[in-house]
């Protein structure tokens, strides 16, 4: 039955013949395990297609949309983790798989003649799969695409004459916004994958007409076949492939999903690992030189290549003989490894990227725990935005740190509000108003230690009554009430002269009200209009006018949250004098 409606399929289209066609393939000096990379880009390419239609079935290309159809596929489709995960390791494993194959191709020299256009189309291969990469890396339309996006962009930004007008071109204006991401998908799952078909097709054909390049030392005379030998290797080595990107894939737990691309919060930007030489390069060269990492040395590098076809003259294909036109591209590559791995071992090394990723990861962690509860019509960011655990850092990292430091990021020219109002913040307060940690750099330079005034005993009633002036019901870190009241007997008698508490105590502000000390109301009115709390000895700004009370009291949620942290220890950084950052 089957031979049957194999002859009738046959008569009908001739598939045997094609079949025949393509397996009974002359391989000049034998089938060997070296000519397996284009079977495998195939394959590989094959899984794109297919784990991209399936992400695509679920995907919206809308900038309030992008992230949370993402989100859906990561976290509520069944396996929708793992396909991601597959299309992006892929994308990866392409990149791998067609860079060993164009190695292979220079080593043997088969970029040569009558090899010539072949080799172009393998160099536009790379282009079209690098464009891919870059496309598909914003459609999640997350704090790492969005971020790593723009650096590309921007760098294409600097190309002479075109350079702006091709940037605008593929961003849709003047920033990123749903024209960016409209043109990024189509470039993504239209005009690139249409073109590399094409480009597979025509480079295919070429090496049909021409055959496969031996090693210089191989004998000619011997005529191998595709089938079953090379067919044999090139299954093994794309099975391998294959097992490699799903256990990569399960092992990592899928790919990561950033939290949702906002432009109006920080975010430290890296392009994937291979774009980061160029990244890492334009470190070392100041802006007036930025053209010759970003434009002429690629630039040279694109050209070298396509030339050399013509450059090449030796009269054989011993690499030996050739080693004059081979040594740039191995030096090329030695390069950019150098760079990538410099470009690891900076950010490993350095303190504040460390610090701002770490924050990222919170906030990205925030936005699933959010979006696991449901996402609003406004879209992912709006989310974050009426959530104080995430609106709370982005408005203080952009409204205190010129004067404030938490976690360690910011300046020291007011207190420091790591671990704001906890026990042993108030602790070390008291023990050392004037020190930069506190007071010691700003106008407040009246309060003295209050070591000699207070005993052990009572500094310790002062404390909890301080830390109990903040509490709320429900605190995961209770005061002590009795305690609290005996420090409160012990602060009416000891600094009442300076500070006030409920309506009572100075006349004039030497000290800050301690009413509702480190509460929310306390910190919204600091923050609201300090001189409230501070009176005459205020030096902060108000913010009242710049951000929204919702603002206002997602700020104060957020240091509030400070209570039950450990306050900053150590040696202080090296700080200018006051004077001098005054007149800065």
């Amino acid at each position: 039955m089957l031979t049957r409606v194999a002859d009738w399929l046959d008569e009908r289209t001739g598939y045997r013949s094609l079949v025949a066609h393509a397996l009974d393939e002359d391989i000049e000096g034998g089938a060997r395990f070296i000519y397996v990379f284009g079977s495998a880009l195939l394959v590989i390419f094959t899984c794109q297609v297919v784990t991209g239609l399936l992400l695509m079935a679920t995907y919206t290309p809308a900038v309030n949309g992008a992230w949370s159809s993402v989100f859906y596929v990561q976290h509520k489709v069944s396996g929708g983790w793992f396909v991601r995960g597959l299309h992006a390791y892929g994308a990866q494993a392409m990149i791998v798989v067609l860079g060993m194959h164009l190695l292979q191709v220079t080593i043997y020299g088969a970029y040569r003649k009558p090899r010539e256009v072949t080799w172009w189309f393998g160099l536009a291969l790379l282009g079209i799969v690098s464009g891919l990469a870059l496309t598909g890396y914003l459609l999640p339309w997350d704090q790492k695409g969005y971020w790593a996006t723009k650096v590309a962009t921007n760098i294409m930004g600097t190309v002479p004459v075109l350079g702006a007008a091709l940037q605008t071109l593929i961003v849709g204006g003047a920033d990123y916004g749903q024209s960016t991401l409209t043109r990024f998908y189509v470039l993504h799952v239209g005009v690139l994958p249409a073109t590399l078909v094409l480009m597979v097709v025509g480079h295919v054909a070429l090496f049909r007409k021409h055959g496969a390049t031996p090693p210089h030392n191989a004998d000619r005379k011997v005529i191998g076949k595709f089938y079953p030998t090379q067919l044999a290797l090139d299954v093994v080595f794309s099975v391998l492939v294959l097992l490699t990107i799903a256990i990569l894939t399960a092992s990592s737990g899928g790919v990561h999903l950033d939290a949702p691309a906002d432009p109006s919060v920080d975010y430290p930007p890296r392009p994937e690992w291979y774009f980061l030489s160029i990244f890492q390069l334009l470190k070392y060269l100041p802006g007036s030189m930025e053209l010759l990492g970003t434009i002429i040395l690629p630039g040279v590098a694109g050209l070298f290549l396509f030339a050399l076809p013509f450059l090449d003259r030796s009269p054989t294909t011993n690499p030996r003989t050739r080693m004059q036109w081979l040594a740039p591209i191995f030096l090329g590559l030695l390069g950019a490894a150098f760079l990538t791995w410099q470009s690891w071992n900076d950010d490993a090394h350095d303190e504040n990227f460390q610090r701002a990723a770490a924050a990222a990861h919170v906030r990205a962690e925030r936005a699933i725990e959010l979006a696991n509860h449901g996402i609003p019509p406004g879209g992912p960011v709006e989310m974050l935005l009426k959530d104080p655990e995430t609106r709370g850092p982005d408005l203080y990292a952009a409204n205190c740190t010129k004067c404030h430091v938490l976690n360690k990021a910011g300046e020291y020219d007011a207190p420091v509000h790591t671990g704001f109002a906890s026990r042993k913040w108030i602790a070390g307060m008291l023990h050392d108003p004037q020190d930069p940690r506190y007071f010691g750099r700003t106008e407040i330079d009246d309060m003295k230690s209050m070591d000699d005034k207070l005993d052990e005993a009572q500094t310790k009633a002062v404390i909890e009554f301080v830390f109990a002036e903040g509490a709320e019901e429900g605190d995961r870190i209770a005061p002590d009430k009795a305690l609290a009241e005996q420090g409160a007997e012990v602060f009416e008698d000891k600094c009442m002269d300076c500070h006030l508490y409920k309506g009572k105590g100075a006349d004039t502000f030497d000290g800050p009200d301690m009413t509702g000390y480190g509460s929310r109301e306390w910190l919204a009115k600091q923050i609201a209009k300090p001189e409230s709390i501070y009176g005459e000895l205020n030096k902060m700004p108000d913010f009242a006018e710049d951000l929204s009370s919702s603002d206002v009291q997602m700020l104060a949620i957020y240091l509030r949250g400070q209570r039950f942290a450990e306050p900053e220890t150590g040696p202080l950084p090296e700080l200018k004098p006051k004077e001098e950052k005054k007149d800065e």
